[in-house]
């Protein structure tokens, strides 16, 4: 089987990132520096610019975007295999039925948080925009924000931990406002986000341009077309690049195997097809 998502820009997603596919979606382990904005002012680089087609079927179906991540955000993103299913997605999106899971590493030489052995905690702030650029902000015009976080693991080498982050809101880098300016751990390789004094420890040599972000899990209702119980809760769990796990392998963090391995639920049990949806896991086939 052929799968190809092809853009103008020349740049494109194979059959190996494809993590699983049935009637209503498609989802794709997303590498680093793939673009998912919407093209303004005559960018090229957008999903939204020329969305792919999937030739392994006789007539082959456009893939339409429903969500972004950021450009240097790895892990799971979901197309929609028509526009009605776009909509069923952007309608869950709205009404936060739409789970998010991501694991990032960040930088702790800053944080009295995390120095104080703080395993867990949630983030509820408000947060507006200036010039397209997310910030804390008390106006009463600002946008409730909510981020649990959990510390996974520690080095001992250096001043990096893992942490889960759990996504209610979809704020503009939520997370990555969070981490810094809340948390005052901002992510590794968020430059945009990082003050001078963190940039400045001692850390592995990285790329600049690698934000160590990761949308390792994705939830959403589907729903079969006969029995009962019609609902059905999907989850899609993307595994972490190698570079992720080797950075936490390199400095000495203890990567759980299930974020290694990814994998294929439905109401929380381990699936590999799911035929009420017409649905498989591919990774890895």
């Amino acid at each position: 089987m052929t799968f190809r998502i092809i853009f103008r820009n020349s740049f494109a997603l194979d059959f190996a990132q494809v993590l699983y596919i049935d009637r209503a979606f498609v989802l794709v382990n997303k590498p680093p520096k793939f673009v998912t904005q919407y093209p303004r002012d005559g960018q090229t680089e957008a999903v939204a610019e020329l969305v792919g087609q999937v030739p392994s079927t006789p007539n082959s179906t456009k893939l339409f975007p429903v969500h972004r991540l950021d450009k240097g955000t790895t892990g799971c993103l979901v197309f929609a295999r028509s526009p009605d299913y776009a909509q069923t997605f952007s309608r869950q999106l709205k009404q936060r039925t739409v789970n998010k899971i991501y694991h990032a590493l960040v930088n702790t030489s800053s944080s009295p948080i995390l120095s104080a052995r703080t395993d867990s905690g949630e983030i509820r702030v408000g947060m507006s925009l200036k010039d397209g650029r997310p910030y804390i902000s008390q106006s009463s015009s600002a946008r409730e924000t909510w981020t649990d976080w959990q510390v996974l693991g520690s080095s001992s080498q250096t001043d990096i931990a893992l942490l889960k982050l759990h996504l209610h809101t979809g704020m503009k880098h939520q997370l990555r406002v969070h981490m810094s300016d809340v948390m005052q751990a901002p992510i590794v390789g968020d430059l945009q986000h990082t003050s001078a004094q963190a940039s400045s420890c001692t850390l592995p040599p990285i790329l600049n341009d690698r934000l160590f972000l990761h949308a390792s899990e994705i939830s959403f209702h589907r729903f079969k077309r006969t029995g009962k119980q019609k609902r059905l809760n999907l989850t899609i769990r993307a595994p972490l690049p190698l570079d992720f796990a080797e950075l936490c392998y390199r400095t000495g963090i203890e990567v759980p195997s299930y974020l290694k391995e990814g994998g294929l639920f439905v109401n929380g049990q381990p699936m590999t097809n799911v035929p009420d949806l017409d649905g498989f896991w591919v990774y890895g086939i």
